[in-house]
C-alpha cells in the first residue's frame, strides 16, 4: 500500500510539473516574446516604432519592426498548429525532424494533456537521448470507457505514419520484426484513411495515416537489440520512404507482384473445375517440379496476392471502356499514363478532348488533363469487360503512386539508359499477367506467326526496324534502341526513371536476369505434357481415366506418401491415423499446436507454430536454416537476423517438451544448421490424406465411408483464414492444392457412398466440409446435384445448379459451368421429373 501511495504521489507530482512546464513554455512563447518586442522594436499598433534613441533611419527601423513582428506571428502560428496536432493525436512525440519549436510545442502539449487527463502518466520524447517523464507515449482520457475486446478494430493499437516510414520500418519498431509487415497490411489494406484516400498498396503509405496494429504491438522490445536494417543501402536513400525488402528482391512494384502472384496461383494450382482429382500432383501443374528458387520466389509473391491496387486498376480500366461506350476506341481520346494512388486510379489523356465519362472526375495532371475514379466510386464486382487500355507498361512509383505507360497500336516506346534491360524484364512479366493478358500477344520474336495473323492487341519487345511496316502499324513496340518515340521516352538508371517529355521522375522497378528467369519458370503457362494451362481449364468435359484404373494401393504396399504428403509414422498406415503427442492443426482458420507441454510466449507463438508446421510437413527431410529463414521467417533479405530463427526454435522446443522416450520433440539444430522435428509430431493435413488413401483401399462401403468421414472431420474451417502473415509457402509449395484435391475427392466419394446408403445428410455434410477447403470446385457441385437427384429432391437440385452458376461467375465473371456439368444437370432434371410423374401416377 505504501508503494502504491508513493507511486500515486509521484504521478501527481509529475503531473503538476507537466502543467507548470507547459504553462511556463506557453508564457514564454505567447507573452514574454511580445513584451520584449514591444520594448525593443515598438508596438506595431502605434506606428511601429516606440523609441527615438535608435541611430538608424526611421524607415529602416519601421521595416525591421514589422519584420520582427511578422516573424513572431509566423512562429506562433506554427507553434499553435504543433500543439493542436499533438493534442489531437493524443501523443507528445514530435514528428519528423525535431526543431526548437517542436520541442516547445511538445512541452505545451504535455501541460494541456495533463490538465485533461487523470491518473495517466505522460512522456515527452523530443529526439534521440531525450529524457522521458513517464513510461507511455500515448495519453488516454480517464473518462473514456474500458477498451473493447481485442478483436474489435477500435481496440487495436494505432500508429501514425511518420515521414520516410514504410510498413517494414513500422513493423520493425512496433512488432519487433520488420518481416511482420504483412500483419499490419492485413489489418489496413482497403481501409478509408480519410481525405478521399484508401490504403491499397502495401509499398505505399502516406505520412499522417493512422494504421491499425496487431494487439501484440509494442510487446517485442526484447528483440529490438537484435534487429538490423536488411535493405540494401541504395533501397533506403535519405529522405525517401523505405521499400519493402520483398519488392527489392523481386524487382517489381506491389501492383506487378500481385498480378504475378495471381498468375502463379493459376499456374501451380489444379483447375478448379476439373473432373475427378485423383491425378498426381507436384509443385506445379501435373508432375512438373519447380526449382527451390522458384518456390522461394513464389513464397515472396504470394505476400502480395491480396493487394487492392491490382483490382482497382483492372476494374478502372474496364470501367473506362464501358463508360466511353465507343465502338472503336481508336476514335476516342488516348490514355497516356495511368497512376494508381491512394486517391484512386487516374488516366492521363491525350488527343481530342472528350466529355468526362460517368464515374470519373476531371483532374489536372502533369502535362495535360486526366480522369480519375476514386476507390469509393469504383465497384470491383462490376461485369467484366475488355479494358480501354489493354497494353500497359509499369515503370515505377513515386510519392503519389504507381505509374504505368499505356501503349496503343503503332506506338514506339524507347526505354534508354544503363538499367533499361532490367526495367523491361520487370515490366514484361506484369504485361503478361493482367486479367485480360490472355488476349494480348507479348513477344520478342519478330517472326512470330501471331504478329502476322493476330487481330487483337500485341506488344513487341525489340527493334522496330525488324518488323515489316504493315505489321508495325498494328502493334505496340517497346525497344532499347535509340529511335524516335511516338509520345514518351524513359531514361532509366539504378536510381531513377525519368518520363520525357513530362519530366516525371520515378523510382524504377528493376528486375535482375536471374529473378526474371525464376519468375518465368514459375508462371510458365505450359504443363509438362505441352498443353497450355488455359486449354486445360477450358476443356473440363474431357473425361479422366476411370477410377478403377487409378485404384489405390493396398495397405501393405502403400507408398511413403499419401496424396503427396509424407506420412509421419514409420510403423504403417494405421498408426498415422491418430494424432501424436503434439499435433499440428492447419485445417482450421487459425493454425495451432495441440498437446504442448507449456504455452508458447505470445511474441513467439505465430512464428513458432509456422516453423513447426513447416518442419512437420516435410518430415523426414531435414531443412537448412537458410531455407527456414527464407521461406518461413521471411526472405533472405527480409529477415537477416539468424537470432530470430534461434529464438523461435528455442521457444517451440521448450513448449513442445519431450516424447515418450524422453528425447525432445523438437531437437536442436545440427552443427551444420539442419532442423528436423520428431516423427511423433503429426499434422492434420497428413492424417487427412492418409485416411483418404486408407478409404480407397477398402471394398467395404461402411469402412470406406468411416475413413472419408474421419478425413473430412479434420476440417474445422477454411485453412489458414486467420493467418494475417506468413504461410506463403503453403500455396507456393503446393500443399494447399494437394490437400484440396484430396478432400474434394473424399467429399465426392463420400457423397456417392452416402447416396447409395440413403444417408443424404451425411453426404451433404461431407460436401460442405470439402467446400471449406475448395469452395469453387465444380466437381463438388456435380456431386451435390447427383446427391439431390438420388434423394428425388427437385428443389435442391435446382438450388445446387444455381449455386454452381454463382460460384463459376464469382471465380471468373461472365463464365458459365462447363458443358459436362450442364449436361449432367439436364440428365438429372429429367430423371427427377420422370420419377415425380411416376409417383403422381
Amino acid at each position: 500500500m505504501a508503494e502504491t501511495g508513493g507511486a500515486g504521489r509521484r504521478q501527481r507530482s509529475q503531473r503538476v510539473a507537466d502543467v507548470v512546464g507547459g504553462l511556463v513554455a506557453a508564457l514564454l512563447a505567447f507573452t514574454a516574446v511580445p513584451v520584449v518586442l514591444v520594448f525593443v522594436v515598438g508596438n506595431p499598433l502605434s506606428g511601429g516604432l516606440g523609441h527615438t534613441w535608435q541611430p538608424a533611419p526611421r524607415d529602416a527601423l519601421v521595416a525591421l519592426a514589422l519584420a520582427a513582428w511578422i516573424a513572431w506571428a509566423a512562429c506562433t502560428s506554427q507553434l499553435v498548429r504543433g500543439v493542436a496536432a499533438h493534442v489531437r493525436r493524443g501523443e507528445v512525440r514530435p514528428m519528423g525532424i525535431v526543431t526548437p519549436l517542436d520541442r516547445i510545442a511538445a512541452r505545451i502539449a504535455v501541460g494541456v494533456l495533463a490538465l485533461t487527463t487523470a491518473g495517466t502518466p505522460l512522456v515527452l520524447a523530443t529526439g534521440a537521448g531525450a529524457a522521458t517523464t513517464s513510461t507511455h507515449s500515448v495519453v488516454a482520457v480517464a473518462t473514456q470507457p474500458a477498451p473493447p475486446a481485442a478483436s474489435s478494430p477500435a481496440a487495436l493499437p494505432v500508429h501514425t505514419v511518420q515521414p520516410g516510414e514504410g510498413l517494414w520500418r513500422i513493423a520493425d519498431e512496433q512488432l519487433g520484426d520488420g518481416a511482420d509487415w504483412m500483419q499490419i497490411a492485413a489489418l489496413n489494406l482497403g481501409r478509408d484513411m480519410g481525405g478521399g484516400q484508401h490504403f491499397v498498396d502495401p509499398g505505399h503509405v502516406v505520412t499522417g495515416w493512422r494504421l491499425r496494429l496487431p494487439t501484440e504491438a509494442g510487446g517485442a522490445a526484447d528483440n529490438r537489440a537484435d534487429r538490423v536494417d536488411p535493405r540494401p543501402a541504395r533501397s533506403r536513400p535519405s529522405g525517401a520512404p523505405d521499400r519493402l525488402p520483398e519488392l527489392v528482391a523481386l524487382g517489381c512494384g506491389s501492383l506487378a507482384c500481385a498480378a504475378l502472384a495471381r498468375r502463379a496461383r493459376r499456374r501451380h494450382r489444379p483447375a478448379p473445375f476439373s473432373g475427378d482429382l485423383d491425378l498426381p500432383l507436384g509443385r506445379g501443374r501435373g508432375d512438373k517440379q519447380l526449382s527451390d528458387a522458384a518456390v522461394d520466389t513464389d513464397a515472396l509473391l504470394q505476400r502480395f496476392r491480396s493487394v487492392p491496387a491490382l483490382d482497382a486498376f483492372e476494374a478502372a480500366n474496364c470501367l473506362l471502356a464501358r463508360s466511353l461506350e465507343l465502338a472503336d476506341e481508336a476514335g476516342g481520346p488516348r490514355v497516356r499514363t495511368v497512376c494508381v494512388s491512394p486517391a484512386g486510379v487516374t488516366f492521363s489523356m491525350t488527343g481530342e478532348r472528350a466529355d468526362v465519362p460517368d464515374g470519373f472526375v476531371e483532374v489536372e495532371t502533369q502535362g495535360g488533363t486526366g480522369w480519375r475514379v476514386g476507390h469509393d466510386d469504383l465497384c470491383l464486382d462490376v461485369e467484366a469487360a475488355f479494358p480501354y487500355a489493354p497494353i500497359v507498361f509499369p515503370v515505377g512509383d513515386d510519392d503519389e503512386g504507381t505509374w504505368l505507360v499505356a501503349l496503343a497500336p503503332g506506338d514506339v516506346f524507347p526505354v534508354l539508359g544503363e538499367s533499361a534491360p532490367s526495367l523491361l524484364r520487370a515490366a514484361r512479366g506484369a504485361a503478361q499477367s493482367w486479367a485480360w493478358s490472355e488476349f494480348v500477344l507479348v513477344t520478342d520474336d519478330a517472326d512470330d506467326p501471331g504478329l502476322q495473323r493476330r487481330s487483337g492487341p500485341a506488344l513487341f519487345f525489340g527493334d522496330p526496324g525488324a518488323l515489316r511496316p504493315d505489321v508495325a502499324r498494328h502493334i505496340a513496340v517497346v525497344t532499347t534502341a535509340p529511335v524516335a518515340a511516338t509520345d514518351l521516352t524513359v531514361l532509366v538508371d539504378r536510381q531513377a526513371a525519368t518520363l520525357h517529355p513530362v519530366g516525371r521522375v520515378l523510382r524504377p522497378h528493376l528486375q535482375s536476369a536471374d529473378t526474371a528467369q525464376v519468375v518465368a519458370e514459375l508462371v510458365d503457362p505450359t504443363d509438362p505434357f505441352g498443353v497450355p494451362a488455359l486449354e486445360l481449364e477450358l476443356e473440363p468435359e474431357l473425361e479422366p481415366e476411370p477410377a478403377e484404373e487409378l485404384a489405390a494401393p493396398t495397405p501393405e504396399s502403400a507408398p511413403d506418401r499419401a496424396g503427396g504428403f509424407v506420412q509421419t509414422s514409420t510403423t504403417g498406415v494405421t498408426s498415422a491415423l491418430t494424432p501424436g503427442p503434439v499435433d499440428v492443426r492447419l485445417l482450421t482458420v487459425t493454425p495451432r499446436l495441440d498437446g504442448l507441454a507449456e504455452e508458447l510466449p505470445p511474441n513467439r507463438a505465430r512464428r513458432a507454430v509456422e516453423l513447426v508446421a513447416y518442419l512437420a510437413l516435410h518430415q523426414p527431410d531435414v531443412i537448412t536454416s537458410d531455407r527456414l529463414r527464407t521461406r518461413v521467417l521471411g526472405s533472405s533479405d527480409a529477415d537477416a537476423a539468424a537470432k530470430t530463427l534461434f529464438n523461435t526454435a528455442y521457444a517451440a522446443r521448450r513448449a513442445m517438451g519431450a516424447g515418450e522416450d524422453g528425447t525432445p520433440l523438437f531437437p536442436g539444430a545440427t552443427r551444420n544448421g539442419l532442423y528436423q522435428v520428431s516423427p511423433e509430431v503429426t499434422v492434420d493435413v497428413q492424417r487427412a490424406a492418409t485416411l483418404a488413401t486408407e478409404a480407397k483401399a477398402h471394398d467395404d462401403a461402411q469402412l470406406a465411408m468411416a475413413h472419408y468421414r474421419a478425413a473430412l472431420d479434420l476440417v474445422e474451417g477454411e485453412p489458414l483464414a486467420n493467418a494475417l502473415s506468413g504461410y506463403s509457402w503453403w500455396e507456393a509449395e503446393g500443399h494447399g492444392a494437394r490437400i484440396a484435391a484430396v478432400l474434394v475427392d473424399a467429399g465426392c466419394r463420400l457423397a456417392a457412398f452416402a447416396a447409395e446408403a440413403g444417408l443424404f445428410d451425411l453426404g451433404r455434410w461431407g460436401l460442405e466440409r470439402a467446400r471449406l477447403v475448395e469452395p469453387y470446385s465444380e466437381a463438388l457441385s456435380r456431386a451435390a446435384m447427383e446427391l439431390a437427384a438420388a434423394e428425388g429432391d427437385a428443389d435442391r437440385l435446382r438450388l445446387e445448379w444455381r449455386e454452381c452458376q454463382r460460384r463459376v461467375d464469382a471465380l471468373d465473371p461472365g463464365s458459365s459451368p462447363s458443358s459436362r456439368t450442364e449436361t449432367l444437370y439436364g440428365e438429372l432434371s429429367r430423371r427427377v421429373l420422370v420419377g415425380a410423374r411416376r409417383d403422381d401416377a
